[in-house]
């Protein structure tokens, strides 16, 4: 009995995740294929999206799963208020997006000088690809703890986030760079 009992339970837990994830899948390629004109002009972003969504998606992760250790283990108490741990979490994880943001950018940029592609606006383009890094990485990192205690609390598994959180940036990450970009050019 006790294992249907489980077996319900991640079921209950699972088909409301993956529901939200594929509305949200659903909608990132909305906005996607709306706004495709004005990605296909900055052919950077295309070549450094899919990357820029896993270096986020792998940070966040990562904070998750710490997350969810420091509950379980007690290094962070069940309740939304600032730690020394939380605190050095944010400033590993801050510095480990940065210095792979910059060696993806050096990448992206040999590449394309590589192919012969024209590099429009080169500071233009670091700008909003850094300012879209920073502010995922500052929401995400917000939401997944308040998530994280929310559902520890209810004594629900907050690994279930990890799902969540990659559709959540597949969406995130392409429209705050087209906002970006009509912001800047």
């Amino acid at each position: 009995m006790m294992k249907m009992e489980y077996f319900k339970k991640v079921v209950k837990e699972s088909i409301i995740i993956l529901i939200i994830s594929s509305l949200l899948g659903l909608i990132s390629g909305t906005v996607l294929s709306l706004n495709e004109e004005i990605l296909y002009s900055i052919p950077i972003i295309l070549l450094t999206l899919p990357a820029l969504n896993s270096l986020i998606g792998d940070i966040s992760i990562v904070l998750v799963s710490r997350l969810t250790t420091h509950l379980y283990i007690g290094t962070i108490a069940p309740e939304v208020k600032k730690s020394a741990r939380l605190k050095e979490d944010f400033i590993g994880l801050f510095l480990t997006i940065i210095f792979s943001f910059g060696t993806l950018m050096t990448i992206g940029y040999i590449f394309l000088s590589i192919v012969g592609k024209q590099i429009v606006n080169p500071f233009i383009i670091i700008i909003i690809l850094s300012i879209t890094v920073l502010i995922l990485f500052v929401i995400l990192f917000i939401i997944l703890f308040i998530f994280s205690i929310f559902l520890f609390k209810k004594g629900k598994d907050p690994l279930i986030l990890i799902p969540l959180t990659t559709s959540l940036i597949d969406f995130l990450t392409p429209l705050l760079i087209i906002i970006l970009i009509i912001i800047f050019i």
